[in-house]
């Protein structure tokens, strides 16, 4: 059975003449050492799969679902192929063919059915750690997102209190918040997020909101590029918390009261990153708390390694991501800074496993390092 990809993409997949460039940035080839699980060799699969030389089997899927879709192969790549594009329309197709996804994936996408989120936690519990537990009609919607929620309270709390101190008015969904399904989006799940969409959506009209506040990346992504296409009507400007932070800068709404003395590395996410080139708005944050030493990594910005995490890659193949996790944290740790800093959850969690385990510089997100200095 073979896949069939859109016209515009098929033309994608032999554009590739197979150079290998990629192979200098694919962080799972850093990790694996195997051609099959590099960008190129995925794309010899892929055209297989359309001529229908080779079969869906377990070993390939592997190789197709282990790709964090970070994009820094495109960032190489001298033929400019849409690689990304490529990788989530044939995981797509995977699904609709009944072959994909991985069986962790499915059990993904059964627990966000269930309990509204990815770990299977009571939907109650997600606002447990919100001061504004209870929804109500305001311009601004703070999207907490899952692992924010259930894993990383403390960025709830440290966005709330910038919120507060900066005189903003907001809401949150509360416990009624669902996943917002990147996850699911990433892996092909593309039926089971229109049910989420349209569930977050309404919610968002029915509270006269206007602008969306995201902490996770995978959530803007999701939110800002993956809704209008799935929900007809879907009239809202979708903010990163770095952009939102940069803004209040700019305004004179965000003042530093306190003395942070650190030197800091920052880490830049993909899905902000090279999805949407928001580079400068967390470095000049950070340039502005007083006391604060920003020590670049020497692979910054669109060069950045991945951390590991996204895609699909660590509830997958968890032990490939820590590998990613510790090359990145330990090319952090060469720069001699105190701490690591980006500006999203699941790479919080990545890198910090990856960090204990090492035993090498904490990681902050953003949003605590500001809350730390107002």
């Amino acid at each position: 059975m073979s896949i069939q990809l859109p016209e515009e993409l098929e033309v994608e997949v032999y554009r590739c003449f197979r150079c290998g460039y990629c192979r200098a940035q694919c962080p799972v080839f850093k990790v694996k050492q195997n051609e099959s699980w590099n960008t190129r060799g995925r794309m010899i699969l892929i055209r297989s799969l359309i001529e229908g030389n080779l079969k869906a089997s377990l070993p390939v899927l592997d190789r197709l679902y282990c790709c964090s879709l970070c994009r820094s192969c495109e960032t190489c790549c001298p033929a400019v192929v849409r690689l990304s594009d490529i990788y989530e329309r044939v995981r797509e197709d995977l699904v609709e063919l009944k072959i994909g996804p991985l069986e962790r994936h499915r059990k993904i996408a059964r627990d966000i059915l269930a309990e509204g989120n990815p770990f299977r936690q009571p939907r109650a519990e997600r606002s447990s750690s919100y001061q504004c537990k209870n929804p109500r009609e305001a311009e601004l919607m703070f999207f907490v997102g899952c692992v924010s929620a259930y894993r990383k309270p403390s960025i709830v709390q440290s966005v709330e209190k910038i919120l507060m101190s900066t005189d903003t008015d907001y809401t949150t969904l509360g416990a009624q918040e669902v996943c917002c399904g990147s996850v699911l989006m990433r892996t092909g799940q593309t039926r089971a997020v229109e049910e989420l969409a349209q569930q977050n959506t309404r919610m968002f009209k029915e509270l006269g909101v206007q602008k969306i506040l995201t902490v996770c990346p995978g959530c803007y992504l999701t939110l800002k590029m993956d809704y209008p296409k799935l929900v007809e009507d879907f009239p809202f400007e979708v903010v990163h918390i770095s952009e939102f932070l940069h803004q209040l800068l700019q305004r004179d709404k965000l003042r530093f009261t306190k003395h942070v003395g650190l030197k800091v590395t920052y880490h830049d996410p993909c899905h902000i990153g090279r999805r949407f080139n928001l580079y400068e708005p967390p470095r000049t944050v950070l340039s502005r708390i007083p006391g604060l030493k920003l020590m670049e990594m020497p692979r910054n910005r669109e060069n950045a390694r991945c951390c590991g995490a996204g895609g699909g890659l660590k509830s997958a193949f968890s032990d490939t991501a820590l590998k990613i996790g510790t090359l990145r944290m330990e090319e952090a740790a060469q720069t001699k800074a105190d701490l690591l800093v980006t500006s999203c959850p699941f790479c919080c969690i990545n890198l910090g496993d990856a960090s204990r385990q090492a035993q090498l510089l904490p990681v902050s997100d953003l949003t605590e390092i500001v809350a730390e200095a107002i």
